[in-house]
């Protein structure tokens, strides 16, 4: 990873870890499919756009979704995490996993993004896990979009 991303990344965490435990302690995520967990699972997503020279352009982050599918989800990240790589933490007696997942797209055509969307394979049909709607950005032939997901969920 790019060691300024990872400087900026770094100069954040502080607010990224106000915004997981004000997350954990019970602001609702909107869910299309009910979940015991709904209420107390955290996500976080941080998008940046990069011209073809690496110059930042755009940085969004919510955690705000106007849409996640719970169910498809938990299978996904039960999936990304079945390795054991992932983090844990303990908050208030309670254990956390911290899951961390990047995903990255060159863009070969003018266009504006006006949602920032987490996608699964699924016996061979695409599935929509969650979705950011903001106001959009533009992006050109040789820009990449890059967004970091966070998850934070009770184990």
């Amino acid at each position: 990873m790019n060691p300024m991303l990872w400087t900026m990344l770094l100069a954040i965490l502080p607010v990224v870890l106000s915004v997981v435990l004000t997350g954990l302690a019970g602001i609702p995520v909107h869910a299309d499919v009910a979940s015991d967990n709904a209420n107390s699972m955290f996500v976080l997503v941080q998008t940046s756009v990069r011209n073809a020279d690496g110059t930042l352009l755009t940085y969004l982050e919510s955690t705000k979704f106007s849409h996640i599918n719970y169910a498809a989800l938990g299978k996904f990240l039960d999936h990304e995490s079945a390795a054991g790589r992932d983090p844990t933490m303990i908050l208030d007696g309670q254990q956390y996993q911290v899951i961390r997942r990047a995903t990255t797209q060159s863009i070969d055509a003018y266009d504006v993004t006006a949602s920032t969307n987490l996608y699964d394979q699924v016996a061979g049909s695409k599935i929509l896990l969650a979705r950011f709607s903001h106001d959009g950005y533009p992006v050109h032939p040789g820009d990449t979009v890059q967004s970091i997901w966070t998850f934070v969920r009770p184990i």
